[in-house]
């Protein structure tokens, strides 16, 4: 079973591709990718309190966990003031 990672702006910069496939289990949740994304890619600006986590199109909780075939982006939280 894999998940399609969706990476935009810098994170396809810093990784070199728009997507790649993770392996997962049937008990991995969106933390457990992320972390396999954050060793596959140290320099990736992945901190958990500044990304929404999407899966499908849909908003998600790191504790979400993945079905085969699920797509999953981490987009940068966007602020202003």
């Amino acid at each position: 079973m894999v998940v399609s990672i969706e990476f935009f702006g810098i994170q396809r910069v810093v990784t070199k591709t728009g997507s790649i496939d993770v392996p997962i289990s049937e008990k991995t949740s969106v933390i457990d990718v992320l972390e396999y994304i954050r060793e596959q890619y140290p320099a990736l600006p992945l901190d958990d309190k500044m990304i929404l986590v999407v899966v499908n199109q849909e908003m998600a909780a790191l504790d979400t966990v993945l079905r085969a075939n699920d797509t999953v982006s981490f987009l940068p939280s966007i602020g202003g003031g």
